[in-house]
């Protein structure tokens, strides 16, 4: 495949994978604040990555 295909679907769905990752994470570390903190957070990271790249494209 074309290697700037892959980098574009890399990037397309990285912010929806950190957003999942991170509530699973956080979700299965709920005993320890910390973790789960530092999960809600690359959660978040991904979710404002999304949204601000939907403001751009404009949808």
């Amino acid at each position: 495949m074309n290697p700037i295909r892959n980098g574009r679907a890399v990037l397309f769905f990285l912010p929806y994978v950190l957003v999942v990752s991170g509530i699973l994470a956080a979700s299965k570390a709920a005993d320890a604040p910390g973790v789960a903190f530092q999960a809600l957070g690359i959660a978040a990271i991904g979710a404002l990555w999304a949204w601000r790249r939907g403001r751009r494209s404009g949808y």
